[in-house]
């Protein structure tokens, strides 16, 4: 059997979020089409805008790090990120664009002079800004926010979210003006998951510490998203580990994934409204529910608490953004008519 001497982790660099690998697999395509989107900017022209959507886990914001790189090393063009969950107003995404490009002498606290010090610092220069987790604004906000960087110029906008709800959310003219293009990440293969997975873990993990089963494994239950594998695996290298077991153990593996599927759940209804909170509640306690008695109880449970409901279209929209965030599953009712039935993901 094989003999551990060290930790079974030695370089946890790999596993984290913030990891940008050399090769991004199974995203390929979406590269592409982004730095097509960009390519403007190496004339200092104006660029097409970017909107990335998709589930979670399915790579948008470590795309989003490996096009900002490639634009630097490639056409020397600056770029970055600012995660919308953490500023999450025009001042404080402002502040930190200012911050993160070291412009001096721009503490004043008015938002139309921090815009004209990052307009002149940005002078004649062309500049990417990714803005991560977008739907986390206000929808009044979100449109200030795009509005007013938008007006810069040889800048390019890329937005991220978990669907293109937010993006219909913006006030027309600014939806119009930002024309973006969108971009879509689907779940992975499951073949896409074992690369990336084998590629995170052999820099420090051999075969005898964790055998090619049990990655294929981790990529079956992981349901297409790479977060929850990455995170599976780290989480059941550090029981081995703990148990002094002289490798990953394949039974141990589905605790570990209840365990991230439960975090990865509990991360999205957090990142989502409160009327999303509670249709997925609704949802929960019925186990199953047709399209049209889920509005009904909607109606009544916000009656009960006073709370103004959503129109019936943003309702739509809401239930199928639960559906593509995969907290609840949505199919054709077995009834006559456009009906949908929707179940609690188990």
């Amino acid at each position: 059997m094989y003999q551990r001497q060290t930790s079974m982790i030695v370089d946890e660099t790999f596993l984290r979020d913030s990891y940008i690998p050399e090769k991004l697999f199974g995203r390929e395509s979406q590269i592409q089409e982004i730095l097509k989107c960009l390519s403007g900017l190496q004339n200092k022209h104006k660029s097409i805008n970017l909107w990335l959507y998709g589930p979670p886990g399915t790579g948008k914001t470590t795309t989003a790090h490996y096009v900002l790189k490639e634009l630097k090393e490639k056409a020397n063009i600056n770029g970055i990120l600012v995660n919308c969950w953490e500023k999450n107003s025009f001042y404080d995404i402002l502040d930190d664009i200012i911050l993160q490009l070291r412009i001096l002498r721009a503490e004043e606290h008015r938002t139309s002079l921090k815009l004209e010090k990052l307009r002149k610092h940005l002078s004649g220069s062309s500049f990417v800004v990714v803005l991560d987790e977008i739907d986390q604004l206000k929808a009044s906000e979100r449109s200030t926010v795009l509005y007013n960087l938008d007006l810069l110029s040889c800048i390019g906008l890329i937005c991220i979210s978990n669907s293109r709800q937010a993006q219909f959310e913006l006030e027309d003219r600014v939806r119009s003006r930002l024309n973006a293009y969108s971009v879509y990440f689907p779940a992975y293969a499951v073949e896409e998951i074992i690369e990336i997975v084998a590629n995170r873990v052999r820099p420090f993990l051999p075969e005898e510490l964790c055998s090619e089963v049990a990655i294929g494994q981790i990529a079956r239950m992981s349901c297409g998203d790479a977060r929850v594998a990455i995170r599976t695996l780290q989480a059941a290298a550090q029981l081995a580990e703990s148990d002094k077991l002289d490798s990953i153990c394949v039974d141990s593996l589905k605790k570990q994934w209840d365990s991230a599927k439960e975090a990865k759940q509990g991360y999205l209804l957090a990142t989502l409204t409160e009327d999303h909170r509670i249709l997925c509640q609704i949802v929960k306690q019925k186990g199953q529910i047709l399209s049209g008695d889920l509005w009904q109880e909607y109606l009544q449970h916000c009656e009960k608490v006073k709370r103004k409901p959503l129109a019936p279209r943003t309702f739509s929209d809401y239930v199928n953004g639960l559906a593509q965030a995969g907290l609840i599953i949505s199919e054709r009712a077995r009834v006559k008519g456009k009906v949908r039935l929707f179940k609690i993901v188990s």
